[in-house]
Formats: structure tokens, C-alpha cells, sequence
């Protein structure tokens, strides 16, 4: 398949996952009131998220992109604080969780902000339908003698190799989505798998702790270390 009709596929795939933000949008927008704004400019800055992050991995789409030594937990600070609304509203809890002495890692900094981003809001729409009080999503790293993994984890969404896989040959078929993911399978976790594809760190499952999740492995930066 040519990129030109990978582009195509994964375009079709955003419309179709808009479709369910804008219709709510319309909803709320039909018995508004002050207190269902805070509702609607979330789910507004969900549906832009997604947007933007389809122009930004489309933009970079035939450029080699520059890595440079990045600190990991300024990264999951700003996704925390990102994604806080949305969890919110879907009553989750966001934690942040590094492991060990955090090492700084090679990556460019807005592919893999924009990433996590996408990765964390994908488990919050995978788990919205159960009836669990205490969601939590961790947003993590820990270190391997590969590198250092960072990724979004959770205990409500059970996630395997083999259903990330699903997830890359059905991310061009709108109305398709890995049934183990839910709505994780749509074109959120899509757009985050060509990030990480752009920065030379594929998306894979991981355990963090006793969670299930999915993220990269991002080689250490020595420059920063000798600092």
C-alpha cells in the first residue's frame, strides 16, 4: 500500500471517530446551559487534539526528524495536565510514575508529547462504558537494558502485541476497530503509531508495575547524563 493511500485511510478513520464528538457537541449545544459548558469545551479540545495531531504526523510524514536529548518527566507533566479534563469527566485519575532514577532520553519532544497524549486518551475511551469508580491511568517509564520504556498504562484495558497488531491493519477501515480495544482501536492510537513509527520507536505493549499498556522505547541520552 503507498503512503499517499495510507494517508487516505487513516484520514477516513479521524472523520469517522469525529463524527462522536461533534454529535455530542450538537447535543449539549441543543440544551445548553452554564453548567454543560465546561462539558462541550472538553469534548471540543478532544476532537481538536485529534485533528491537530493528524496534520502534525501528516506534516512530518516525509521529513527525517530530529532527536534530541529530552527530559521524560516534563513530557509527562505536560500530558498529565493535557489530558486531565478529559480523564475527568470520564471520572479517571491521572498518576505519574517513573521508576527509578529518570534518565533523559532521545526523542523529538512534540512527536512524543503528542503521542502519550493520543496513547493516554485512547485507554480513557476504551474504559468509559465499564462501571469502575476508580479508574486510574498511569502515565509511566521504566528503564530495560534496551532503554527506557515510557507509555500510558491502566488496569482496564487488558492490551497484548497481538492486539496492537489488529489495531495497524484495521486503522485504515473507519468503521473497523480491534474488539479487545474497544474504542482504544480507533484513530487515536493510529496516529500515535505513525508518531512513534516517525521517531524510530515503534509502539509496543509493555507492563508497567502489574498494568497493561502501551508505549516506546526511547534509547538514553548520554549527552544529558554527562551534564
Amino acid at each position: 500500500m503507498g503512503r499517499d493511500d495510507h494517508s487516505e485511510q487513516l484520514f477516513n478513520a479521524l472523520a469517522e471517530q469525529l463524527k462522536t464528538p461533534l454529535l455530542q457537541i450538537a447535543r449539549l449545544a441543543e440544551v445548553s446551559s452554564v453548567n454543560r459548558l465546561p462539558q462541550i469545551s472538553t469534548i471540543s479540545a478532544h476532537a481538536l487534539r485529534l485533528v491537530d495531531a493528524y496534520v502534525q504526523s501528516n506534516s512530518q510524514n516525509q521529513t527525517k526528524l530530529i532527536l534530541e536529548p529530552t527530559t521524560s518527566s516534563a513530557i509527562l507533566y505536560d500530558v498529565a495536565t493535557m489530558l486531565q479534563p478529559f480523564a475527568k469527566q470520564s471520572d479517571f485519575i491521572i498518576d505519574i510514575d517513573q521508576q527509578g532514577r529518570g534518565v533523559p532520553v532521545m526523542a523529538h519532544r512534540e512527536s512524543l508529547r503528542t503521542m502519550l497524549t493520543l496513547l493516554g486518551a485512547s485507554l480513557i475511551e476504551a474504559a468509559t462504558e465499564q462501571d469502575n469508580t476508580s479508574k486510574r491511568l498511569i502515565l509511566g517509564t521504566h528503564r530495560s537494558s534496551q532503554g527506557t520504556v515510557i507509555g500510558a498504562f491502566s488496569s482496564h484495558v487488558e492490551l497484548s502485541q497481538r492486539a496492537l497488531q489488529l489495531v495497524r491493519e484495521l486503522h485504515g477501515r473507519a468503521t473497523q476497530v480491534a474488539p479487545t480495544l474497544g474504542l482504544a482501536g480507533g484513530a487515536g492510537l493510529a496516529i500515535a503509531d505513525r508518531l512513534s513509527e516517525q521517531m524510530s520507536a515503534p509502539l509496543k505493549a509493555y507492563r508497567h508495575r502489574s498494568l497493561s499498556g502501551i508505549g516506546s522505547m526511547l534509547l538514553p541520552s548520554h549527552q544529558l547524563q554527562l551534564i
